[in-house]
């Protein structure tokens, strides 16, 4: 069966490859790539001791092993999806069996191999037993990684109907917890190189993630108590993981066969919303936001990433500087998620082709709907971080910038929808060129407060207080032209090139 199975994976791959932007494709493993062996590089440079490079180690090791069983929850197996089974006479343990072993083959393994070759990279240092134990403790990791991924992707990924369910917001906490401590990880070092932040190496070398830098350092001062414990543990976890495997691929087989249950057609809070043809677009948007997976992930995301990066260097730093910035900085991911509004809904565009007219309605209720939903808690978060740190020098700079990101990110999100436009993959996940799209989209929102922050800097330089205020108005004007300037762009385009986007998005639904 597994001969079979990769099989059926190479010939299925091989047809998604083909459809694919082989550019964009190579650009993304490429980063990859560029990653892990960054990461290797950690393994061979010099520490202050033992216990900084495990820990340092340790906390790259949960990023990596992090990333990929959050990403499987967030997309799933876009190969071999457990309904493809569901309705063949197939022993379903076996079966679990097989999906385990093809599941070590997948390629974001090879990128996890050579990241953590960097325990093997700092135990060649300190002798051949240290050795032997690493390379033990990486194949173990990297198995444990690799059913923990089968196990999220089927679980939680897209066709496990987790809709509002908790593996929606699993997934969102996961995927910002890998976000936040790569954005920091440089800040993260230097505090674990300096052994300022006991509490997260204790926490680290707790975590399964660290116990095979922990028995390489066992190994080195020749504990073998502890480099049994260590890989045992491993071990343990792996084999308990793959045991509750075929459970899950069951459950989620057995809910592929059961029909959906409908919600109920009550009025909710959109009939306040006005009755005309934008209003019933941004009611459907925000419902779309709300329901839709990997746009409520998205919008957790920048919640917790764009709190958490600014409040983190007030718990490790004792600095306010970065807190009154959480709001914009959310703001930032929020709009960039949103760079692919056209591609995420498919052929549901084919609604707007048939219906004339409708561009202008479309793109400003899918303006409207971000703002609504986006907008409110960027404020709440703005006032109140800058009001706790206590940076009055801060609040110029906070509601001058935060309104011209808000109506830029709100003017670029239909607007970059029409920009290369990504279809979600079979399983209805984000591809490899979506989340590229999405990292460029980061700069772009940035990029458009460039004019309250000229207004600020100049302020600044001059030292004249009321120039600074003046930012304020100057932010609130730059986001309503954007957002009206990029509309009027978005409409346009949306008129000229609909058909042709339609045709992209079906031939990728075939």
């Amino acid at each position: 069966m597994v001969r079979v199975l990769i099989a059926l994976r190479r010939t299925i791959v091989r047809n998604q490859l083909a459809r694919t932007n082989p550019a964009m494709l190579l650009i993304g493993a490429g980063l990859v790539l560029l990653s892990a062996l960054g990461t290797i590089w950690l393994g061979l440079v010099s520490y202050p001791s033992q216990a900084a490079a495990t820990d340092v180690l340790a906390l790259v090791f949960l990023l990596w092993a992090g990333g990929r069983v959050a990403q499987s929850a967030l997309a799933g197996d876009a190969v071999l999806r457990p309904e493809l089974f569901s309705l063949l006479p197939l022993d379903r343990r076996r079966l679990a069996r097989s999906l385990l072993v093809v599941g070590l083959l997948d390629p974001a393994g090879v990128f996890m191999a050579i990241a953590f070759a960097a325990l093997v990279a700092r135990a060649a240092r300190l002798g051949a037993a240290a050795t032997a134990v690493a390379v033990l403790a990486v194949i173990l990791s990297l198995a444990l990684a690799s059913v923990l991924s089968t196990i999220a992707g089927a679980a939680l990924g897209p066709g496990s109907r987790r809709g509002h369910d908790v593996g929606t917001i699993v997934t969102a906490v996961a995927l910002s917890v890998v976000a936040v401590a790569a954005t920091l990880l440089p800040a993260l070092d230097t505090a674990l190189r300096r052994g300022t932040v006991p509490w997260l190496a204790d926490a680290l070398t707790w975590l399964p993630t660290g116990w095979g830098p922990v028995a390489v350092q066992a190994a080195a001062r020749g504990d073998w108590l502890a480099v049994f414990g260590s890989l045992a543990g491993l071990a343990v976890l792996t084999v308990a993981a793959a045991d509750w495997w075929p459970a899950v691929l069951s459950r989620r087989m057995d809910a592929a066969a059961r029909p959906a249950h409908a919600g109920g057609g009550r009025p909710g809070w959109w009939s306040a919303l006005p009755r005309t043809p934008a209003g019933a677009v941004t009611a459907k948007e925000i419902r779309m936001w709300v329901r839709d997976p990997i746009r409520l992930t998205c919008l957790l995301i920048a919640v917790i990433v764009g709190a958490a990066v600014c409040a983190i260097p007030r718990l490790t730093g004792g600095t306010y500087l970065l807190l009154p910035y959480g709001g914009i900085l959310t703001a930032v991911i929020a709009g960039a998620c949103a760079c692919n509004l056209y591609g995420s809904d498919g052929t549901s565009l084919w609604l707007t082709v048939m219906t004339p007219d409708s561009s202008r309605a479309d793109v400003h209720g899918r303006q409207a709907a971000w703002l609504i939903v986006v907008a409110p808690y960027t404020v709440a978060i703005t006032v109140a971080f800058t009001a706790l740190s206590g940076e009055h020098a801060a609040w110029p700079w906070a509601l001058a910038v935060l309104p011209a990101v808000l109506g830029g990110a709100a003017g670029l999100a239909p607007f970059s929808s029409l920009i290369s436009v990504q279809p979600l993959d079979e399983t209805g996940g984000p591809t490899p060129a979506y989340s590229l799209k999405v990292h460029i989209a980061l700069v772009v929102v940035a990029l458009t407060a460039l004019v309250p922050v000229a207004v600020l800097v100049a302020a600044h330089v001059w030292h004249e207080p009321w120039l600074s205020w003046a930012g304020v108005p100057v932010g609130l004007a730059t986001g309503a032209g954007l957002t009206a300037y990029l509309g009027r762009r978005a409409v346009s385009g949306l008129e000229n090139r609909q058909v042709r986007i339609l045709r992209v998005l079906a031939d990728a639904e075939r």
